[in-house]
């Protein structure tokens, strides 16, 4: 019997290829992170070159409440926040959209604002890219080019034992706006960055317990929540679970060395003050989440989340 797609799931897909495909010499991070990096240059110290590409589609990214600035704005911040969770700096991007050939070219046009406009707040050019005719859904693609330097650059694999777990913002209920007019965390990775004490750190697309998930398997640790610490935003009500599980809250979830904390936190409130920071948790040695409540009891916390090949159903 054939395996399929929904069988495997996303993350199965990924370990499959990543095994496929070839992996040149030049490579310093390849499948399995939120960007790829290149050596360019031949000294240790050169920076790395960041290679990231996102794309959006009509039905499952956005529907007809969409605004084509919006659609636009969401292509080009998707992966702007990969580019944050290696706190890396974005430079240069490439767009290609499938039209259907009997678009208004005023909303074309619109969505090529919303790409600008995204674009343009963090540095970025767009430099070229494609367009095609589609019979079926409208999609965008956006390919993202730029650079980290290596000693500043992040990874999932970097948490350790003892880390405190950190996050940004609050989760939950993103479909209800937040997913098509999102910021992406570029300034707060690149000062995260200078600190010189976060170990790993991902931009939370698929759920808080799944992106979570991802860095104890990438780092080989597992991680205790505490139940009452997950901000939870206001579009999500009062339910823990889409907190733990909703994605697209593109917030940024990271770890720190637990004796850095307190300092960090102390910055983080100067430099940010409107934007939250909430200490999650804790990472030790094992596998797995736990989710720890205020009484002292603690359960396996389900690393559910999005899955585009094992949807989930109301």
């Amino acid at each position: 019997m054939k395996t399929t797609l929904r069988q495997l799931g996303e993350r199965g897909l990924i370990a499959l290829l990543k095994r496929q495909l070839p992996r040149g010499r030049d490579v310093r991070i390849g499948i399995g992170d939120d960007c790829a990096a290149v050596q360019i240059g031949r000294g240790a110290g050169d920076r790395l070159l960041l290679l990231k590409t996102d794309a959006v589609v009509e039905g499952v990214h956005f529907d007809q409440r969409a605004t084509p600035f919006q659609i636009g704005w969401k292509a080009m911040a998707r992966p702007l926040s990969d580019f944050a969770a290696m706190a890396g700096r974005p430079r240069w991007a490439l767009v290609t959209a499938t039209l259907r050939e009997e678009m208004p070219v005023r909303f074309v046009r619109e969505v090529y604002r919303g790409l600008a406009a995204a674009a343009g707040k963090f540095g970025v050019t767009i430099v070229g890219g494609e367009t095609v005719r589609t019979p079926d859904r409208f999609w965008l693609s956006v390919a993202l080019a730029g650079e980290v330097e290596p000693q500043a650059m992040k990874l999932r694999s970097a948490a350790r034992p003892n880390d405190a777990i950190y996050v940004t913002g609050a989760l939950g209920g993103s479909i209800a706006g937040k997913h098509l007019k999102f910021t992406p965390r570029i300034a707060e990775a690149q000062w995260l960055a200078k600190q010189g004490c976060v170990g790993a750190m991902i931009d939370i697309s698929d759920g808080l317990a799944r992106d979570l998930g991802h860095i104890c398997r990438e780092s080989g640790i597992s991680a205790v929540v505490w139940k009452s610490a997950v901000p939870i935003a206001l579009a999500a009500g009062r339910s823990l679970q889409r907190a733990l599980h909703d994605g697209e809250d593109f917030e940024l979830l990271f770890t720190v060395p637990s004796e850095r904390s307190k300092k960090l936190e102390r910055a983080w409130r100067k430099k940010f003050p409107r934007l939250r920071l909430s200490l999650l948790g804790f990472t030790t040695c094992g596998e797995g989440i736990r989710l720890l409540d205020h009484r002292g009891r603690m359960r396996p916390l389900d690393e559910d989340g999005y899955d585009h090949f094992q949807p989930r159903h109301a």
